[in-house]
């Protein structure tokens, strides 16, 4: 909800700042009331399609991205972007002698 202290763009809003951030708190409040799990997903698919009409914020960073590589491969320079580790993938090779 816009009003939440944990709204990520604009935490504690005495009312909605944008027309559209009413229509995912009003779409947030129906689906919370409904029992029927085939419209409450529709109302959901709603809120998530305004969000990426929107972008009222872009994740740029992933702390979280693991990636792992045989002891093996050589020139493996994992990257912040996907495809972590084959982004270089003509400059790796397989060392034989491991």
């Amino acid at each position: 909800m816009s009003s939440s202290a944990n709204h990520q763009w604009n935490p504690n809003q005495a009312k909605p700042a944008t027309p559209w951030e009413a229509e995912i708190d009003r779409l947030a409040r129906l689906q919370s009331t409904l029992l029927d799990e085939g419209r409450r997903k529709a109302l959901f698919d709603r809120v998530q399609q305004i969000v990426w009409d929107e972008a009222p914020f872009l994740y740029l960073v992933n702390r979280n991205a693991l990636v792992a590589a045989s002891r093996k491969l050589r020139n493996v320079e994992p990257s912040a972007l996907r495809p972590n580790l084959l982004w270089n993938a003509e400059r790796l090779w397989i060392d034989s002698a491991k």
